[in-house]
């Protein structure tokens, strides 16, 4: 899934549950039961993991991802009346750090972050590898409906 998504998913969470520690753990474990639905980017992963190629145009792709995503919550923050700044927050981190986390790990590949890495894409391929992947471009545009969908509930 984007970054934007499971920011709006973190954001939702921590609306419904009102608490900052359980916004940041259910952001945190839903990451990766959001992440087994097949969302099209199994062959970018490929690329940049295995490959090595189109690095380039995958760090514009999570660019433009993350600039979406803080847009979104700017856009939300200022817009919206929500009752507590700090449990937003800590529901958006907790959704969006396992990405951050295998990020950071194929940055540095420390042993500290290796659990995430495997346990991130255990979740992340467990259908794909029995079904394959969707189309990015289809798996963009459900992902819109799910961010609009959701943008109802803040």
């Amino acid at each position: 899934m984007t970054l934007t998504t499971h920011t709006f998913i973190g954001a939702v969470l921590a609306k419904m549950t009102g608490n900052p520690l359980l916004a940041f753990a259910l952001g945190f474990a839903t990451h990766y039961l959001v992440d087994i639905v097949p969302h099209g980017d199994n062959r970018l992963s490929e690329n940049f993991r295995v490959k090595k190629k189109k690095r380039k145009e995958i760090a514009a792709f999570l660019m433009v991802d993350a600039c979406v995503a803080i847009f979104f919550v700017l856009l939300l923050a200022n817009t919206r009346d929500i009752e507590s700044m700090r449990t937003f927050t800590w529901g958006i981190v907790g959704a969006i750090l396992p990405d951050l986390l295998v990020g950071l790990y194929d940055l540095t590949h420390s042993r500290l972050l290796r659990w995430n890495y495997r346990l991130h894409f255990f979740f992340h391929d467990l259908l794909i590898r029995k079904r394959g992947d969707v189309p990015l471009y289809y798996s963009l545009l459900a992902q819109m409906v799910i961010i609009a969908y959701l943008q109802t509930k803040l």
